[in-house]
């Protein structure tokens, strides 16, 4: 099967809860690499943040603790955890998530710092994320943040799935549901790239 399909079939059973699963097919699997294209260890750890998140939300906090902990551990038998997994786990979005999963646990300071880092982002495919994170933490000025979005929303996207995707955060973030529901929209008519549409379909379910 080609690497870009069991990208998607991993994320498809993150999607539906089954993350047994979709770890099992990281294993004994040589993943292609495509420049500019996805990179197996984004969809390693976001089947790891998915699996923390339900993990805390069905009130399993050692497990979900336990998942988020060892996201820079290197995996014996997987080669590519090896290195290369600082600059996703560097993420404002990464981070974003690693903090609800602290907070749903009780472990308000460890939520609050892992908050206070992904705030200090502001590159337009984080800043999202670095305004959820800011709205989580004391002192959050709602009108300094609009400017950023807004700055943001001006910036020159790519035409491709990441890129609408990203536009349509923002302008979700900025109130504006039709345009936002517009580059959703491109977004899943686009080739597929950097989990675009694994995270429309996360943007836009329940």
């Amino acid at each position: 099967m080609p690497t870009r399909l069991i990208y998607e079939l991993i994320l498809n059973l993150s999607e539906a809860g089954d993350y047994d699963t979709a770890a099992a097919l990281f294993h004994h699997r040589f993943f292609a690499r495509e420049e500019g294209g996805t990179n197996v260890r984004q969809v390693w750890i976001e089947v790891q943040l998915q699996r923390a998140l339900a993990l805390a939300k069905g009130g399993r906090c050692g497990e979900a603790l336990v998942t988020v902990e060892h996201l820079p551990v290197r995996v014996p038998d997987l080669a590519f955890t090896r290195d290369g997994l600082q600059p996703i786990l560097w993420l404002a979005r990464t981070n974003y998530l690693v903090g609800e999963v602290y907070g749903s646990c009780g472990e308000a300071a460890k939520a609050q710092s892992r908050f206070e880092l992904a705030a200090t982002r502001s590159n337009p495919d984080q800043v999202v994320w670095a305004y959820r994170s800011a709205r989580k933490l004391p002192g959050f000025d709602q009108r300094q943040w609009q400017a950023r979005l807004e700055t943001a929303l001006s910036r020159n996207f790519s035409q491709t799935s990441w890129g609408f995707y990203n536009r349509a955060l923002i302008n979700d973030a900025l109130g504006h549901a039709a345009d936002a529901e517009g580059d959703f929209s491109k977004a899943l008519l686009l080739p597929d790239g950097l989990l675009a549409y694994h995270l429309t379909r996360l943007a836009l379910g329940p």
